[in-house]
């Protein structure tokens, strides 16, 4: 059976041939219901849709939905609004809205019978998928690529798109499309008897469709597990239980199609269910169980009459004929089929292959019934449009042939192209390399000569600093030497006056002491006369009288042993930190007293004394081990 390509459904026919008509096991080729209801509100609410957006992307993508819903309403139109939206989609940088339209044209083309512009369409869709990061975009652009390689049976072509599709479909719950990518991998399989895998994969196609709530792809998933089932009870007749299984998917596909009747797009499917399911009846079950075959039999009738779907419609008429036959009523197995032609030709996409199927049928009644002469017309009737179809068959490979050619040779020319234009990008970066490879040994040259000048320009400036600087170094330790033989001398000066000075002082102090003793042995003379008491706090005070002017001399000879080069010294070591009473500490370690002497003088504790010693290490710069009073005594 010729099998147009369509847009979501454009499904893939596999059909058993069994006796005069085909039974469609997967799901034929289901057609858009061109006078559903339903279609009509969606074609209405897309071009509602399409005039009250205001942006050309949304608008764009509308227009490829609404084209795609067109697409046997009213193909030129489609078109025509493809190209429109192909021109809005032209300024937009983001290929995402081109591979769309193109990829939408892709399917729209085959439908007149322009398959050169249907290659070029999808080569276009592809490139364009390749300038944009939208990832269900390139997966759609894929999946149409793998349906259109599948409807020209290149199954492996065809494998190959479909699963880049997958690829990029992987976590973006675009579910109608996986589960489109899903159905025709499934087909893949189909049609290399691979049935282990068909049956893996249309599973996996049930499961999206749920996933996706498009009661269109729930439908077909049931149908097609239906299928399944019954491809497996044939294998192995003794499983009724995969027969059984069969007449429930398609049961359940015919009632999702009447329950979602104002939603649903695509009748076609629970037609080709509703036949499956007479066929079953009519193939594996007793004569008692008519009336079920009738039943599905009808059913499958009023759709595919309603769709306009004349294979369905063909293939009833042929099994309500098959009943008469085995019941050996030829004439009205012959009136059957009959009234089945006659819908045919009332029908003008009913293709030549269905007539001249009917035919064959109508000549083998008509030789069982002993007339050969109307079994000859029959035949004759036959030859016909099986020429019919078969030139047109040969007429179309020859348009597709030629499509490839052209796109094959665009390819190879592409190719071709781009093989000279990476060889010349070769070539180009060759020469550009060559060329900066060049530019870099001058610049490594001239900077070369450039560090030389410059490193013997430094070396004679160095050379020349070096020279300024041991002047300068020799000058300034000149400077130096003088102004601390100066401060030296200064400090000298300074010391020596210090000294004057506390000598003057002690000479005032000794002479005032000698008038205050004399004055108190007077007063004590003319106070010998009072009490005892008296005497006694006299006496005392006399005694510490005597005792401050002890320790008066006691200070003017230590300060009489100091000299000013020995306190410069150790100011010198101490970086001129020491306070008068580090002096004073040094002058009595100089003069060999011990601690407790020292803190007797000082009137201060002896603990007093050790912390001082430790303060003068640190300033004079000495380690815990070094002995201070040696290193104060070297000093002297």
């Amino acid at each position: 059976m010729y099998c147009r390509p369509f847009p979501e459904n454009h499904y893939f026919c596999n059909m058993r041939i069994r006796h005069w008509f085909i039974i469609l096991y997967l799901t034929g080729c289901l057609l858009p219901a061109k006078k559903g209801t339903a279609q009509r509100l969606l074609i209405d609410s897309l071009r509602h849709e399409q005039t009250k957006d205001s942006r050309p992307e949304s608008r764009i993508m509308t227009t490829a939905r609404l084209a795609r819903a067109l697409f046997y309403k009213d193909i030129r139109e489609a078109i025509q609004l493809e190209q429109q939206a192909l021109m809005e989609a032209a300024p937009l940088k983001d290929g995402q809205y081109k591979a769309f339209t193109f990829a939408t044209l892709a399917y729209l083309y085959p439908e007149v019978r322009d398959y050169t512009a249907m290659y070029a369409a999808i080569d276009s869709a592809v490139w364009y998928a390749a300038h944009t990061q939208d990832k269900v975009i390139k997966g759609f652009v894929y999946l149409r690529k793998g349906i259109l390689a599948f409807s020209a049976e290149k199954y492996d072509e065809a494998m190959s798109s479909l699963l880049e599709s997958l690829r990029y479909l992987e976590g973006e719950e675009a579910w109608h499309y996986e589960n489109l990518a899903y159905y025709y991998i499934a087909g893949t399989y189909w049609a290399n008897h691979d049935r282990d895998n068909y049956n893996r994969y249309a599973r996996l196609s049930w499961q999206t469709a749920l996933k996706s709530k498009n009661p269109d792809d729930i439908c077909r998933a049931y149908q097609s597990l239906g299928s399944t089932f019954l491809e497996r009870y044939r294998t192995d007749s003794s499983q009724r239980v995969f027969l059984d299984s069969a007449l429930y998917y398609n049961g359940l596909s015919i009632g999702v199609a009447e329950q979602q009747r104002d939603r649903l797009v695509f009748r076609n499917t629970a037609a080709v269910a509703a036949l499956n399911n007479g066929d079953i009846y009519f193939e594996f079950y007793p004569a008692a169980r008519r009336d079920s075959a009738e039943k599905y039999i009808y059913l499958a009738l009023s759709i595919a009459r309603e769709v306009r779907y004349p294979e369905v419609v063909a293939n009833s008429y042929g099994l309500l004929s098959e009943y008469a036959i085995r019941e050996g009523r030829y004439d009205e197995a012959e009136k059957i089929l009959l009234m089945g032609l006659a819908r045919a030709e009332e029908d003008s996409t009913t293709a030549d292959f269905t007539k001249a199927r009917l035919f064959t049928a109508l000549a083998g009644i008509a030789e069982k019934s002993g007339n050969p002469a109307k079994a000859l017309r029959y035949y004759k009737d036959y030859v016909r449009y099986d020429k019919a179809y078969f030139d047109a068959g040969k007429l179309n490979s020859i348009r597709k042939l030629e499509a490839q050619y052209q796109s094959d040779k665009k390819e190879q020319a592409l190719a071709a192209m781009e093989e000279r234009a990476a060889f010349n990008r070769k070539l180009n970066f060759f020469y550009a390399c060559l060329i900066v490879a060049s530019l870099l040994a001058l610049i490594f040259l001239f900077r070369s000569y450039h560090f030389r000048l410059k490193a013997s320009m430094r070396q004679q400036q160095l050379l020349t600093k070096e020279k300024e600087d041991a002047a300068t170094q020799a000058d300034l330790q000149a400077r130096l030497q003088q102004e601390e033989a100066a401060r030296l001398l200064a400090e000298q000066q300074l010391m020596q006056e210090r000294q004057d000075r506390l000598e003057k002082e002690l000479l005032a102090g000794t002479l005032r002491s000698q008038e205050k003793s004399g004055l108190l042995l007077t007063l004590r003379d003319k106070l010998s006369k009072e009490s005892g008491n008296v005497l006694k706090q006299m006496d005392r005070v006399i005694h510490e009288d005597k005792r401050l002017d002890e320790d008066f001399e006691i200070l003017k000879s230590d300060f009489t042993e100091i000299r000013p080069e020995f306190v410069a010294r150790l100011q010198q070591h101490a970086q001129n930190t020491l306070t008068r009473l580090d002096l004073k500490y040094c002058a009595y370690i100089l003069m060999g007293l011990s601690g407790k002497e020292i803190a007797a003088r000082l009137h201060v504790a002896p603990k007093s004394i050790r912390m001082a010693r430790y303060r003068l290490k640190q300033k004079l710069g000495l380690q815990k081990e070094d002995n201070l009073d040696g290193f104060v005594r070297g000093l002297a």
